[in-house]
């Protein structure tokens, strides 16, 4: 009954008026019009609707027959008309399994009265999803006769939830971490597992010479034998896709076989794909660069301390066993802060890497050269049939062989300090120790030179170490005194100025002298507190001198290359006179000419800052230094010192009085006073006067006193 009814109104071509829907035929103007459309008519809309509907929609009887079927469902069943479907059932259409599951789901829904909606299962036919809905089928009574099936193809969308899945499951691995090789080829494996019909393979860019090799391939791919030519060479068959690296370059290329259209949501997830490849191997050589560089240097690319410790243990281990030497190296490259300061530090950096690259071509296999920092190398030998002096030998040779940097030709040294194991030491920090004492003797040495280390440098190093601490407690506790040596007019007679000049008050060694205690200061960098306080002592006797009624007279403060580098440097001596009362005017700064051309600009800054103080300068040991006339006239000075090294030979060296009498007729061309160091006969003293040089200072006169001893000169008493 049903089957007839239904049967009759959707296939019903009887006449020719017929083969056209009516609703149709009266829209076009065929028939009369009228004010309610009839019941064919509206049967006509339901059908054209329904057929255009791209969804399945059936319903069938409370055998599982079906009564109607639009032209969705036909087709996707593989069939032309609806009369090939009306009548059948589930089992004479599909496979006895597909058909019992839907039965049994059609079962149900008739048997409760019960929808059953939005129930997701594989198409029957072809490849894909379907959102299925049934409703119970109802007479006019509410009787249950049947089922109304309705179904959407959701297979976009089910694969679109696949490749999203498939791209999070990648993204996921990348952010733990991975396993480069293992990851590619799971990749492939996965692009064919979510992309049914596709063969993947990556191909990426080999190091060394940029060529193309597949890193990985999908089943399919590999079942193929493809080659990279193949990929390249046939873009019909195979797509490409880039794989980026983050520095903007291409690791390589992701390819997949095209063997139909896939959708654009496809080829996006297959770029985003090919993204993530690319993140992956950045991430893969970031962390393998992260290893590296935890134990090896940026720059070079040498071991670092790190990985020089654990292999220098292990050739001490091995050492121990087998009784072989082995010898730690400290090389130290001569004036390479020369280097930088003029060439600038590409060129510095460019020059270590030179270096390292020749010491690591001369110690060969098995052996360890590590940079510690700045131009500092580190060498563990192991004993070999050349003994280790002459294998250092050939390391220096090689180090000094000529190159060409930024334009400049350069011929380098290098000071290298060794310790044997186990005759220096038997820890690697022992022989660290000795080694880098070693290599600073060297260097005390004239440098470029070879040194092994020998056990008295140990003691010096102790007592090195003793007197800097006992330098340390001499700042704390104030232990250093003035001593003041006069400077005369000698055609006047009298006392012009007095010089500064430090002594230490060692509680058990007495009176410490500048020569024994200087260079330690500055090493330690205990010159700078030190000369603080000879800048307040020095101001404050001046000014007890002026006090006591004596002359007012300039006192001389020598102030070493660290102290005047130093950025407060100008507000240390504005306290200083601050502090003492002392009228600017009465004391002069006196600096060395090598100190002023480190750095000329910074100086003249300086300079003219003291300057703005109403502080006077002068340069002292004149004529040592390396300063060019035009360079000098930069200078605001006051004053040019002789230096002593020039007035001791007078009058046996004409040299040195030639020097001696230009100085002066320089100092007189800049409108400079000028002053003599270091006299100590009269014979000195008159060649002095004669060449207009009226201002001494030397033992001729007056030693360095105490101040007591200052007052009564100056009050004419003895």
């Amino acid at each position: 009954m049903h089957k007839a009814a239904v049967g009759k109104q959707v296939t019903e071509t009887a006449s020719a008026d017929a083969e056209e829907p009516i609703a149709h035929r009266r829209l076009a103007g065929e028939l009369p019009q009228s004010n309610e459309p009839s019941l064919a008519e509206r049967y006509d809309w339901l059908e054209a609707m329904i057929n255009h509907v791209p969804d399945y929609i059936y319903a069938k009887d409370l055998e599982g027959r079906f009564l109607f079927a639009n032209r969705a469902i036909v087709l996707n069943n593989g069939l032309e008309r609806v009369e090939d479907m009306v009548g059948q059932t589930e089992y004479d259409i599909h496979p006895s399994a597909a058909a019992e599951a839907i039965d049994a789901i059609e079962r149900r829904v008739m048997e409760s009265g019960e929808p059953h909606l939005g129930f997701e299962e594989r198409r029957l036919r072809g490849e894909g999803w379907l959102m299925m809905s049934r409703v119970p089928l109802r007479d006019k009574t509410g009787k249950v006769i049947g089922v109304v099936g309705a179904s959407r193809d959701i297979s976009a969308r089910k694969r679109g939830e696949s490749l999203m899945k498939a791209q999070a499951q990648l993204l996921k691995a990348v952010a733990k971490g991975i396993r480069l090789d293992p990851f590619l080829s799971d990749v492939t494996d996965l692009l064919e597992e979510v992309i049914p019909g596709m063969a993947a393979a990556i191909l990426l860019h080999d190091e060394g010479n940029q060529e193309l090799y597949i890193a990985a391939a999908s089943p399919s791919a590999r079942a193929a034998s493809i080659l990279p030519a193949d990929v390249l060479d046939n873009p019909t068959s195979w797509r490409r896709l880039a794989i980026s690296s983050g520095d903007g370059g291409q690791h390589g290329i992701l390819a997949v076989q095209v063997s139909f259209s896939y959708e654009a949501s496809v080829w996006e997830f297959l770029t985003g794909v090919a993204q993530t490849i690319g993140i992956a191997i950045d991430r893969h050589y970031d962390a393998e660069r992260i290893i590296f560089l935890a134990e090896h240097d940026a720059l070079t690319g040498l071991p670092n301390r790190t990985l020089l410790d654990r292999k220098l243990d292990d050739m001490l281990r091995r050492a121990g066993k087998t009784s072989r030497k082995v010898a730690v190296v400290f090389l130290d490259i001569d004036n390479f802060k020369l280097v930088n300061d003029s060439l600038g530090h590409a060129a510095g950096d460019e020059l270590l890497k030179i270096v390292a690259r020749r010491i690591s071509q001369e110690i060969g296999h098995g052996n360890m050269i590590s940079r510690i920092g700045g131009d500092e190398f580190i060498l563990a030998l192991e004993q070999t049939e050349e003994d280790f002096v002459s294998w250092l030998a050939r390391i220096r040779e090689a180090v000094a062989r000529p190159l060409t940097l930024a334009g400049m030709d350069l011929q380098l040294t290098c000071s290298i300090g060794m310790a044997c194991f186990a005759a220096h030491g038997n820890t690697a920090t022992e022989l660290f120790a000795n080694a880098d004492m070693a290599m600073y003797r060297a260097k005390e040495n004239g440098r470029n030179s070879i040194q092994v280390f020998d056990p008295a440098m140990a003691e010096k190093a102790r007592q090195k170490l003793g007197r800097s601490e006992e330098l340390r407690r001499a700042v704390e506790r104030d232990e250093f005194v003035l001593h003041f040596q006069p400077q005369k007019d000698m055609t006047s007679g009298e006392i012009i100025g007095v010089e500064a000049l430090v002594r230490w008050n060692h509680p058990t060694d007495g009176l410490v002298f500048p020569g024994d205690f200087i260079p330690l200061a500055e090493e330690s960098g205990l010159i700078v507190p030190i000369g603080e306080i000879v800048l307040r002592k020095a101001c404050g006797q001046a000014k007890k001198w002026q006090e006591q009624g004596l002359p007012p007279v300039k006192i001389g403060v020598n102030m070493s290359a660290r102290q005047f580098q130093e950025h407060g440097m100008t507000r240390q001596v504005a306290a200083a006179l601050a502090e003492s009362g002392l009228e600017p005017q009465w004391l002069e700064i006196e600096v060395t000419e090598s100190l002023l051309m480190r750095d000329v600009q910074g100086a003249i800054m300086k300079m003219h800052e003291l300057n703005a103080l109403g502080v006077s300068l002068a340069i002292d040991d004149f004529g040592t230094g390396y300063s060019s006339l035009s360079t000098l006239k930069r200078f605001p000075l006051s004053r040019l010192k002789i230096d002593r090294s020039f007035i001791a030979d007078i009058p046996d060296d004409a040299d040195d009085m030639a020097i001696t009498s230009a100085i002066v007729s320089l100092a007189r061309s800049l409108e400079l006073d000028v002053i003599a160091e270091g006299v100590e006969t009269e014979e000195q003293a008159r060649f002095l006067s004669g060449a207009g040089c009226h201002a001494i200072q030397g033992y001729l006169f007056s030693r360095p006193v105490p101040a007591e001893e200052i007052t009564r000169i100056m009050r004419g008493r003895s």
